[in-house]
């Protein structure tokens, strides 16, 4: 089974607009998303996370979120955003916050200071701040999906695999796999590729101590996605090999129950997640009598996993 990012990330159906005040009155922020609550939300003004006061009133009801800036002067002109995430990823919108005939002022001021340096010589540089035009700037349009999501896969050990996803969403695209919580990083144990919306990890030789869950973590700058699935590498050969060293007996592949199809049981895969008291039970109800040699096979596997978890570095 595939399991996949609990919630979609949010994006907007009402963005931020550009707002101008007169100097002493209040200024409104709003904006609005649709997504799966519970959200978060982080207000910025040049960048730098605001906090609600008698100044900033920060409110949430819903899905729409405001932000109140009271009795405004020329401290509060500048650039806002609002940042809102959920479990599935987050999304943001800016804009701009401007008083009513502050700027137009601050372009005269420039023109004067400019024209007090006639002839030859350096000119007088202003440093006034002209403001971008007053147009809001999304950056959540299409944030990264999985149009196919990479499948589980029950090899056998030894072999090469792949993992394949196919992505969409704004670039630029940053993609990223995990097994279980540690980023996997490009080497001589596996290949990580992005071309065009196509993602693969390659996983090379593979062995049972690289069975778990391998995530593909897929993000841009409109919000972040996931998509886990599972890898299982059978391992009788690996078995064998441990049990004719140390003269271990083993038992021939059972059949499960539940979906009676023959499967080989690696019994220290198996006994790895198993409390040390329950050893010798699940031991025997695989057919193994024999658990000091059992104790010493762990001990021989050992000597190789330092090796063999070289593949995760």
């Amino acid at each position: 089974a595939i399991f996949c990012g609990k919630a979609p990330p949010p994006t907007f159906v009402r963005e931020l607009r550009p707002t101008e005040v007169v100097k002493g009155l209040e200024a409104t922020l709003e904006c609005e998303v649709t997504g799966t609550p519970p959200f978060e939300v982080k207000w910025l003004k040049n960048n730098k996370e605001m906090f609600s006061s008698k100044k900033y009133a920060i409110s949430t009801k819903e899905s729409i979120f405001t932000l109140n800036v009271t009795n405004c002067d020329v401290s509060d002109v500048g650039e806002y955003q609002c940042i809102i995430s959920n479990e599935g990823g987050s999304c943001s919108c800016s804009t701009r916050l401007s008083l009513k005939g502050h700027e137009r002022l601050a372009a005269q001021l420039c023109t004067q200071l400019e024209s007090l340096a006639p002839g030859p010589g350096p000119a007088l540089s202003c440093t006034a701040p002209i403001p971008p035009p007053q147009t809001g700037s999304c950056y959540c349009g299409k944030p990264p999906s999985f149009m196919k999501k990479p499948e589980p896969l029950n090899v056998f050990s030894g072999t090469n695999i792949t993992f394949t996803s196919i992505i969409k969403g704004s670039p630029p695209l940053e993609v990223k796999w995990f097994k279980g919580s540690v980023e996997l990083v490009p080497g001589h144990k596996c290949s990580i590729t992005l071309q065009d919306s196509l993602a693969e990890l390659e996983l090379f030789d593979v062995h049972p101590l690289q069975s778990g869950d391998y995530t593909c973590q897929v993000s841009n700058e409109a919000g972040k996605i996931s998509c886990t699935t599972h890898l299982f590498v059978k391992g009788l050969s690996r078995l064998l090999d441990v049990h004719e060293t140390i003269g271990l007996p083993v038992t021939t592949p059972t059949k499960r129950k539940e979906d009676e199809e023959d499967q080989t049981i690696d019994i220290l895969e198996l006994l790895k997640n198993v409390d040390p008291k329950e050893y010798e039970k699940y031991a025997r109800m695989y057919g193994i009598t024999d658990f000091r040699g059992l104790l010493q096979a762990f001990e021989l596997l050992k000597q190789t996993r330092e090796e063999e978890n070289g593949f995760n570095r």
